[in-house]
C-alpha cells in the first residue's frame, strides 16, 4: 500500500522549477491524439532559461480514456500534466524515492479500487465468478457476438421473426426461392406461391403452394401443405 500524501503533486514541481530557474521555460507538445481509441501521448520539454538551445529534460506521458475514475473527463488534460511532471522528475524536481507525481499513483490507486468490471458470454462463467470473486462486477461480453447460451439458433429466429412482425415464410422448392403470386381471377382473388422456373419449363416446375382465407380474414397456407414448408 502507499499514502498519496508522500507523493508530491505536478503543480508543487511546476513551482519549484521557477524558484529554481526563474527564467525557464516548460514547452508541452501532443505527439498523438487518437480520439476514437482514446489515446494520448504529450510531450514536456524543460529549459533551464527560455534562451537556451538545448533542453534540460524531457518527459513522455501516455493517457487513455477510462470509463470511470480520474481519467474518464480529463484523460487528455492529466496526461499533459503527467508530461510535465515526468519532465521535471528528469530534472531532479522530485523527493528521492518519489519519481511519481501523486497523479500517477492516483491512477494506481484508482484502477486498484475501481477495477474494470469482467465480462463473460456465458451463464457457466458469470456464476463460477460470483462464486469464487464475489466483490467483481461482471457484464456480459456483447462486443463479438451474444453470449454462447443465449443465442437463439436459427429455426427459433426464424420465429421470432414470424411471430413478432406476423411475416409468413416464403417457401422454397429444388428450385430454389418461390415466387409470389396473387391477383384476382374469375372465381375471386387468389394468392400463393409457384416456382421460380419459367413457364417454358412448366413440366419441371415444383408444386405450388396456393393459400386460402381463413376465419381471421388473413392468407394462411393449406393445412396439406404446412408440412412442405
Amino acid at each position: 500500500m502507499f499514502n498519496l500524501n508522500d507523493y508530491e503533486d505536478v503543480d508543487s514541481r511546476i513551482h519549484k522549477f521557477y524558484e529554481t530557474y526563474p527564467d525557464g521555460a516548460i514547452h508541452t507538445e501532443q505527439v498523438l491524439h487518437d480520439e476514437e481509441k482514446g489515446i494520448v501521448v504529450f510531450k514536456a520539454i524543460a529549459y533551464r532559461t527560455y534562451a537556451d538551445a538545448n533542453a534540460a529534460a524531457i518527459g513522455y506521458a501516455r493517457g487513455a480514456r477510462k470509463d470511470r475514475g480520474v481519467d474518464r473527463d480529463w484523460f487528455y488534460e492529466n496526461c499533459e500534466t503527467s508530461a510535465i511532471g515526468r519532465c521535471l522528475a528528469n530534472l531532479g524536481l522530485s523527493a528521492k524515492g518519489k519519481r511519481a507525481s501523486s497523479m500517477e499513483m492516483a491512477r494506481v490507486n484508482d484502477a486498484q479500487n475501481n477495477a474494470a468490471p469482467i465480462r463473460v458470454r456465458t451463464q457457466e462463467a458469470k456464476e463460477f465468478l460470483q462464486t469464487t470473486n464475489p466483490g467483481a462486477e461482471i457484464i456480459w461480453d456483447t462486443t463479438i457476438e451474444p453470449p454462447a447460451d443465449v443465442v437463439a439458433t436459427f429455426d427459433e429466429a426464424v420465429d421470432l421473426v414470424i411471430k413478432e412482425f406476423k411475416a409468413e415464410p416464403i417457401p422454397q422448392c429444388k428450385h430454389g426461392q418461390m415466387k409470389l403470386k396473387e391477383g384476382k381471377g374469375p372465381k375471386g382473388p387468389y394468392r400463393g406461391y409457384t416456382c421460380p422456373l419459367p413457364m417454358s419449363r412448366k413440366a419441371e416446375q415444383c408444386k405450388a403452394f396456393w393459400q386460402i382465407v381463413d376465419p381471421s380474414g388473413k392468407w394462411s397456407f393449406r393445412p396439406e401443405d404446412e408440412e412442405r414448408l
